[in-house]
């Protein structure tokens, strides 16, 4: 039987210990190597899908938010914030007014966190207002005379902290037609390329 040796098992674990840092630090000098002018592109190009879909198709509200835990993980026992990150609407609808401003640390209740799940399952919910349960976002729907809303998951940091997605909402009709359908796919698609692009700087 060979004897265990204390001395080798904590040389082997310093060993471990000073890869891991060496690690660390070179993925994080990698990082640091940033184009500011490529992500403020990036940034403006988000906007200008957004802005696109409000003024080219029958949806009138295009808000980003990130969905994140008190602390870490979200996980029973833990409480999920939403908070609106960027936001744009129809000027033309006066029914609308900007909510984004309001939504911050926005504490989830039991009915978004069903509507989160099935985001995070299925990649992609529609909701009908008429058919929602009582809720804090259907008091905003109603609120704002939302008939339609398309919700999509963009991204997931690294380490599960953070999920950005995404509302389309429409005031004027409750179908999405063929054309709109195809123009926010490929706007949604466009938009996860971007965000998935910027998911190491979380």
């Amino acid at each position: 039987m060979t004897d265990f040796s204390w001395s080798e098992f904590l040389a082997g674990s310093a060993v471990a210990k000073v890869v891991e840092e060496a690690y660390k630090y070179r993925r994080k000098k990698m990082e640091s190597k940033v184009d500011m002018a490529e992500n403020a592109r990036d940034i403006a190009d988000v906007h200008r899908i957004m802005e696109s879909i409000v003024r080219e198709t029958y949806f009138d509200r295009f808000m980003v938010f990130v969905g994140e835990d008190s602390a870490g993980v979200l996980a029973a026992g833990k409480n999920l914030y939403i908070t609106a990150q960027y936001e744009k609407i129809n000027l033309e609808n006066e029914s609308l007014t900007h909510i984004g401003e309001d939504i911050q640390r926005w504490k989830a209740d039991t009915p978004y966190y069903d509507l989160f799940s099935e985001m995070l399952t299925k990649g992609s919910v529609t909701i009908k207002t008429e058919s929602m349960p009582q809720s804090k976002l259907k008091d905003i729907y109603e609120t704002q005379k939302i008939k339609l809303s398309k919700i999509y998951h963009l991204m997931t940091t690294k380490d599960s902290d953070k999920v950005f997605f995404c509302s389309i909402a429409s005031t004027r009709v409750d179908e999405a037609k063929a054309d709109d359908r195809f123009l926010i796919d490929s706007s949604v698609d466009k938009l996860i390329n971007i965000f998935n692009k910027h998911r190491k700087f979380y």
